[in-house]
C-alpha cells in the first residue's frame, strides 16, 4: 500500500475492499484507486445525481459511485453474462437495488430510447476499440454542463511507447492496432471544440471531457 492508500478513507467499505481483492485475484479490471478518487470528487462538485455507466465488469464502480450520495442514481450496462450474475449479487449485497440499474446488454446495440437521459455524468470503461462510437452514440443524453469521463485512456503506458520510436517495443499486431484506435479516441476527443477535455495521467489515463 502507498502513502496515499494509507490515508485516504474513502476505499475502505468492506464490500468495496472485498470487490477490490477479487478483480485482483482474478485480473478483472476496474477503476485503481486513484482515478477512482478523482471520479468521486467530480461526481461531488457538480452535483451529480444521474449517472450513466458503460461496462459494470462485476459492479464495483457502480457501487462506488451511488455510496456517495443517496440522491444518486446509475444506470449501468454490461454484456457479459458472467460479469452480469457477479455484479447482480454484489448490488444486492449492498443494498442498492434500487439506485443501481443494470442493463443486459451491449452497449453498442442498445436503444438509446429506452434509457432515462438526461445524464449529468457517463462514464465509458467498456471496449476500449469502440470509445468513439460510446461517445458518440451516448452524449446526446448528456446534459449541459455534464461530463463524460472515460478509462484507461493512456492503456498501460502503451500509447506513449507507440507514439515513441525510441520506446516503441509492441509486436502484436492486435494490441498495436488497439492502440492505434485508443490514440485516435484521444484526439478526436480532444478536437471537440464543444467539449473542454483533459487527460490526466493518473492511474490507467482518465479522460475527463466537460460539455460546454
Amino acid at each position: 500500500m502507498n502513502y496515499l492508500d494509507s490515508i485516504n478513507t474513502d476505499d475502505r467499505d468492506p464490500l468495496l475492499v472485498s470487490m477490490r481483492a477479487q478483480a485482483e485475484k482474478e485480473d478483472i479490471p476496474i477503476i485503481d484507486r486513484e482515478s477512482g478518487r478523482l471520479l468521486r470528487q467530480l461526481i461531488l462538485f457538480g452535483r451529480v445525481d444521474n449517472i450513466l455507466e458503460i461496462g459494470t465488469a462485476i459492479g464495483y464502480n457502480a457501487i462506488r459511485m451511488a455510496k456517495i450520495d443517496k440522491k444518486i442514481h446509475v444506470t449501468t450496462i454490461e454484456r457479459d453474462a458472467a460479469m452480469i450474475k457477479v455484479a447482480k449479487r454484489h448490488i444486492n449485497s449492498a443494498d442498492l437495488a434500487d439506485r443501481i440499474t443494470l442493463i443486459e446488454d451491449d452497449a453498442v446495440d442498445l436503444d438509446t430510447d429506452t434509457l432515462n437521459g438526461p445524464y449529468g455524468l457517463i462514464f465509458i470503461d467498456a471496449a476500449k476499440a469502440q470509445n468513439i462510437t460510446f461517445f458518440e452514440k451516448f452524449e446526446p443524453l448528456l446534459a449541459k454542463g455534464g461530463l463524460i469521463v472515460v478509462d484507461n485512456v493512456l492503456f498501460h503506458g502503451l500509447i506513449d511507447k507507440q507514439k515513441d520510436p525510441s520506446k516503441n517495443d509492441i509486436e502484436s499486431k492486435n494490441l498495436k492496432a488497439l492502440v492505434e484506435k485508443i490514440d485516435r479516441f484521444n484526439r478526436y476527443v480532444m478536437q471537440r471544440d464543444d467539449y473542454d477535455t483533459a487527460i490526466h495521467a493518473i492511474g490507467d489515463g482518465l479522460c475527463v471531457c466537460v460539455k460546454l
